[in-house]
């Protein structure tokens, strides 16, 4: 198969000749911002929300975006028709621009990328183990291309055979290095961390479809109501809801718990059956 084309500021590319150059801000000091959303069947899902969490995350960096909203989406939709890839994962990313003294911002470099997306079914099914581990990201509700620490507490992870780490900062839980984190406690509650973490696209709708299930409570989440829930799962977009069967030495059983599976039944309906075809903007 090509390697699949992709956008740098409004321009298509063959993907293994697009270049940024090194003086980049995203290059030289990890300065950008990005959002990212699947398709199914050729629809795009749920693009109206991560625009708008794209262009949250720009103004919380001070980034300008170079486009307006339309004409970002006429060129994912270029990009899409381009690369004829239906089920997929988009990605926005935004730089720093081309600094002249490596420090200071310039004009934004808007790229967009398309690749092939596989679900995984059978860890949906399974579940993860994770681990704690103690840190909170800067910028918090901005979802910049920082990954330093998510990438060292990995190996961390798997060092102790667990398949993630979920971040804890003065007895709180915030968040996984690339999905959101809910527990169900011993009355059945859902219960997710409320502050400066990252607005998860799929975590709002959870949220959406849970409280027709469950009671919710939005708010700080803390060692123990980890270790005295019943369940647990994290949601993202490649992830959907992935229960977890275990963190640290806190076991949740090893098969999900009926609040998940109810959750998951719902989800599923709402992207895969209807492919999250909302109207979200009324």
């Amino acid at each position: 198969m090509d390697t699949p084309k992709v956008i740098i500021n409004g321009e298509i590319y063959p993907g293994d000749k697009a270049f940024l150059k090194i003086d980049d801000l995203s290059i030289v000091r990890g300065y950008a911002i990005f959002d990212f959303f699947k398709t199914i069947d050729e629809t795009p899902i749920f693009l109206e929300d991560n625009l708008d969490r794209f262009f949250s995350s720009a103004s919380q960096m001070d980034l300008t975006v170079p486009f307006t909203r339309q004409q970002i989406r006429e060129q994912i939709r270029a990009l899409m028709i381009t690369n004829q890839i239906p089920n997929s994962g988009i990605k926005l990313l935004l730089t720093g621009g081309y600094s002249p003294d490596g420090y200071s911002l310039s004009t934004s470099n808007l790229i967009i990328t398309q690749s092939k997306l596989t679900r995984n079914l059978s860890t949906e099914k399974s579940g993860m183990r994770l681990i704690t581990f103690p840190y909170h990201r800067p910028f918090g509700t901005v979802k910049s291309i920082d990954y330093v620490m998510g990438i060292h507490a990995m190996k961390k992870a798997r060092e102790l055979g667990a398949d993630d780490v979920v971040y804890v900062q003065n007895n709180l839980l915030s968040e996984c290095p690339r999905a959101n984190i809910f527990l169900v406690d011993e009355h059945g509650t859902l219960i997710t961390p409320s502050s400066d973490v990252l607005a998860g696209i799929t975590r709002k709708y959870v949220l959406a479809v849970a409280s027709k299930i469950c009671q919710i409570e939005i708010r700080d989440v803390t060692i123990a109501d980890m270790k005295n829930a019943k369940e647990a799962f994290i949601t993202s977009t490649t992830k959907n809801i992935t229960p977890i069967t275990a963190i640290d030495n806190t076991d949740y059983g090893p098969t999900p718990g009926p609040i998940s599976l109810q959750l998951q039944a719902a989800l599923e309906k709402l992207i895969f059956e209807n492919k999250g075809l909302l109207k979200q903007n009324s």
